[in-house]
Order: structure tokens, then C-alpha cells, then sequence
């Protein structure tokens, strides 16, 4: 997971773009290289890179479920959407409301 993201950072920061830049990556299970994921989310942060990570499947998002999972949770730049073991499509509204809403304990 870490070297596609630095791989996606790179072409941000070549691009020359002043935006902020929006990220969806897919994920099937937990990254094996977590402590670098952290980091990489940590830094891109001030960047103004910011991620969705979309679970899919049976694996195991335990990782990605809990980024943001405490009231001082340190990544302002990351949402996780869990799309279900078996998902189906569902409304644009509801895809909109899980990218612009982080995930917070319910």
C-alpha cells in the first residue's frame, strides 16, 4: 500500500498541481506495511492530499475502520467507506456523504 501511495504522491507533487488532491484507493485487507501508511498519511496531510480508502470483500479493514476511530484521532486527511463484504450499488448521494464525511465512532 505505501509504495502506491508514494508512487501517487510523486505524480501530485510533479504535476505541478496547486489543488488539493483527492484519493481513492480500493482495499481488500489490512496493509502489511502499516507503519509506513501512518507516516505517509501523517505527511501528506499538509500537502492537502487527501484519501478514501473503500472496503471491499472478506479481508480483514480493521486498520483502515480505525484511523480515525478516537475523538484525537491525528489524520484530518483520511475516510474510510466500508462498501460491505458483498456490495451492491447504491445512490450517488450516499457515495457523496461517505467521501466528504470522515469516519468518527458512531
Amino acid at each position: 500500500m505505501a509504495d502506491a501511495m508514494r508512487r501517487t504522491v510523486s505524480h501530485y507533487q510533479e504535476s505541478g498541481a496547486s489543488d488539493p488532491a483527492f484519493v481513492v484507493i480500493q482495499v481488500g485487507d489490512e496493509p502489511w506495511d502499516k507503519a509506513e501508511v501512518r507516516s505517509l498519511l501523517q505527511n501528506t496531510a499538509a500537502l492537502g492530499v487527501f484519501w478514501l480508502f473503500v472496503g471491499f470483500g472478506r479481508g480483514k479493514l480493521a486498520f483502515y475502520k480505525n484511523l480515525n476511530a478516537s475523538a484525537s484521532a491525528t489524520f484530518t486527511n483520511v475516510a474510510f467507506y466500508d462498501a460491505s463484504k458483498n456490495p451492491e450499488p447504491f445512490p450517488e448521494s450516499v457515495s457523496t456523504t461517505a467521501s466528504l464525511t470522515p469516519s468518527r465512532p458512531g
